[in-house]
């Protein structure tokens, strides 16, 4: 019987010991499980906040991208089609529009307006001229490509761009179209334009675009030109347009017999703008395209050089929307909390170049 207690204690003491080696074993199991667990939880929380990053960056420069290959696209069609730098700067380095206009020959470098004529846009030609600037519009509604008893297309809240196309420099503004009568093809403004136009000037179907950074809410924003301002993207820390011009002064075309152009002087015509040496198209400083020639009849004026722009670099830097995958330095332009490792997420930059097709001559 002592033997056999003996055996007994031994066995169950043995068993002990192996269940409390099993225990230690499986707790250290646990713990790399769930460290491998919470690495794996906070792996999953960075790939999704970088893809959104980079969503967001793609959106915002192929939205930029898109408006700036259109800029100057003008009427397709009739007599004096052609692109809208053969009147105007299509490419602004400010905001314009109705409501918050910059001022006249302004310059920032976070901020692009933009405008173009769609390729199926509303298209005509005054009919008559003008008698004031108040009055309504006669188009030619039997024109090229115009449906009888269509008013080309006009509609009302059509915003509608009207010209003289008489050379660089002539006047142009841009305006809404509050109601039409397609029996008589006459469009009636919203409000009086700035002049009377003549029967020579074109009018069109426009599309404007100002795109800048709203710092404050670190807002990259899209204004139509018209009606109202939208964000775009969130979380943009910074944006920058620099503008790059062919070098040489010809590049703005010198005036046909009997036009003017605001980019050339006297007879022969003798241009006004500044050789900038070479081939190769350079950035233009703010002072380049702030300082004349000035271009136009207010309040729509603009600097000659910037008919000659050619290609526009457009940089972009976005941030990690929580402020748990943002640190400190000089990657980030905001703090954030995380201490570093692979929960660390620096700000994304990029720059791309946009040559616009239209303004290639």
């Amino acid at each position: 019987m002592i033997r056999r207690r003996g055996r007994s204690s031994a066995t169950s003491g043995y068993g002990l010991i192996e269940m409390l080696i099993a225990t230690a074993i499986g707790c250290v199991l646990m713990g790399v499980l769930l460290q491998f667990a919470v690495s794996a939880h906070k792996s999953a929380g960075v790939q999704s906040e970088l893809s959104d990053l980079q969503q967001r960056l793609r959106v915002a420069l192929e939205s930029m991208r898109h408006d700036i290959m259109l800029a100057g696209a003008g009427p397709s069609r009739g007599p004096r089609a052609g692109p809208l730098a053969n009147v105007f700067a299509p490419i602004l380095p400010a905001r314009t529009g109705v409501a918050g206009a910059d001022p006249e020959l302004a310059f920032l470098s976070d901020r692009i307006s933009i405008m173009y004529v769609p390729l199926d846009a509303a298209q005509t030609m005054l009919a008559a001229d003008m008698a004031t600037s108040s009055s309504v519009i006669a188009i030619d509604g039997a024109a090229q490509g115009c449906r009888p008893a269509s008013a080309c297309g006009f509609v009302a809240g059509t915003d509608a761009l009207v010209y003289e196309p008489g050379g660089a420099g002539g006047p142009h503004e841009v305006f809404s179209v509050g109601s039409v009568d397609v029996a008589s093809s006459t469009l009636i403004p919203t409000a009086s334009l700035s002049r009377a136009y003549s029967a020579r000037a074109r009018i069109a179907a426009v599309v404007q675009r100002t795109y800048y950074l709203d710092r404050s809410s670190k807002r990259l924003m899209l204004y139509d030109g018209a009606r109202s301002d939208v964000p775009l993207v969130d979380h943009v820390v910074d944006l920058h347009f620099t503008y790059y011009g062919n070098p040489r002064p010809d590049s703005v075309a010198a005036p046909a017999p009997g036009d003017s152009n605001c980019a050339y002087t006297g007879s022969p015509p003798v241009s006004l703008l500044t050789n900038l040496g070479g081939t190769a198209p350079k950035a233009l400083t703010a002072a380049q395209l702030t300082d004349g020639p000035v271009c136009g009849q207010s309040p729509y004026r603009f600097d000659a050089d910037l008919l000659r722009i050619r290609r526009v670099s457009i940089t972009v830097r976005v941030e990690a929307e929580a402020a748990e995958f943002r640190g400190t330095g000089s990657g980030f332009r905001t703090a954030g909390i995380s201490r570093g490792g692979i929960t660390t997420i620096p700000d994304l930059e990029m720059t791309i170049d946009v040559t616009p097709r239209n303004m290639i001559w």
